[in-house]
């Protein structure tokens, strides 16, 4: 596959739309339903490459998931299409019907059929060509976005070039190493080290962590601390004694521990919600974290990628439930003072109500006793 199919090694059935169209005539037609992941995921960068350059998409079924009763569940997503094998046709615009939101064949059918019909973009038709999707880093076919969105990408500073999303740890036994801020010694915990090195120099055992959770936007989803003594001896000296590997297999992102960040979780079967948090957490494997060198920065990053503009693009780049790094770093960001001041005034609000809630460590106690004393 390697050699063979270099831009197609990642999975069978796209070596097999390569090889389909390899044996095509010129201005010959292929056509084939396969997975969907081919259109998004980075790994099939240089594929998506390739067929922009030398195949014109004439026209695509985005079918999502359920497109077949036989196979339940969101895990099987596929799309039907049919390539053109020409490479002067790149600003030719392809036939594009999103059926995704079909729960089943019948409901998928009868989408189509209105989509046909109406040949609106309001009923999932839309007509996108290969120039269109180029202007996405990484250009995925998000045939669904409009001129306006597209023409963002041109006019915005992408995320990327200020900050690289960055994951943590995999503690690899979180029996061991995780828990609830309730389980542990107070007295062993410490809330709030601005560094690293003052982490380590406190002598604490257990220390917040940034481990994703449930849907809540601005803060919160910060009832987790993990074992962090010494820098992480204890977690480190586990990893290279069991697991025979070094460390920073499992470790990433060292350096960026226990500064405030702008954070997702990773994986997700609803709409992503981004959370600030303030200095004083690790990070772990479950969570994609943006640093910034102000708070501005921070409160005007949360502001945005939670905004309806963002969640539609992070929606067409990283539709899978799984939010890549590199989806967050090609989301066109514009730096914004008001969006910074909603975005503070929103975390302060999601704060004070996280606070009232007993799962809290900074909890006092419940409002509606503070309101009869």
């Amino acid at each position: 596959m390697k050699e063979e199919y270099p831009n197609s090694k990642s999975d069978l059935f796209a070596a097999f739309i390569e090889r389909c169209l390899s044996v095509s005539m010129p201005l010959g037609l292929v056509a084939m339903i396969t997975m969907q992941s081919w259109m998004f995921l980075s790994s099939y960068e240089k594929l998506r490459t390739s067929l922009r350059t030398h195949q014109h998409i004439a026209s695509m079924l985005h079918l999502g998931a359920r497109a077949f009763d036989s196979i339940g569940g969101e895990v099987v997503a596929s799309t039907a299409f049919v390539f053109e094998k020409s490479n002067m046709q790149r600003k030719q615009q392809g036939a594009f019907v999103r059926l995704v939101d079909g729960g089943s064949e019948a409901e998928k059918a009868a989408l189509l059929t209105v989509a046909l019909d109406s040949r609106s973009p309001d009923d999932g038709f839309h007509l996108a060509s290969g120039e269109d999707f180029a202007m996405i880093p990484g250009a995925p076919i998000v045939y669904w976005l409009s001129e306006r969105v597209l023409g963002s990408f041109s006019a915005g500073k992408l995320l990327g070039k200020i900050t690289q999303p960055r994951e943590g740890l995999t503690s690899t036994d979180n029996a061991r190493f995780k828990r609830q801020w309730w389980e542990v010694d107070r007295s062993k915990s410490l809330l709030g080290a601005q560094s690293r090195e003052y982490a380590a120099k406190s002598g604490a055992t257990w220390f917040p962590l940034n481990s994703g959770g449930q849907y809540r936007r601005w803060y919160g989803n910060a009832d987790m601390v993990v074992n962090w003594r010494d820098d992480g001896t204890d977690m480190k000296e586990f990893i290279v004694e069991k697991m025979k590997v070094s460390y920073s297999k499992q470790i990433r992102s060292e350096s960026q521990y226990f500064q405030p960040s702008t954070s997702v979780g990773k994986i997700t079967s609803s709409t992503p919600s981004f959370r600030f948090y303030p200095a004083g957490f690790v990070i772990d494997s479950a969570s994609k974290c943006l640093y910034f060198d102000s708070e501005e920065d921070h409160m005007a990053a949360v502001g945005f990628c939670n905004s309806p503009f963002a969640l539609t693009i992070l929606n067409a780049t990283s539709p899978t439930i799984n939010i890549t790094g590199e989806a967050l770093a090609s989301l066109p960001f514009q730096r914004s003072p008001v969006v910074a001041a909603i975005a503070r005034k929103l975390v302060q609000s999601a704060k004070a109500d996280w606070d009232q809630i007993e799962t809290s460590n900074e909890y006092v106690s419940n409002p509606l006793v503070e309101l009869v004393r």
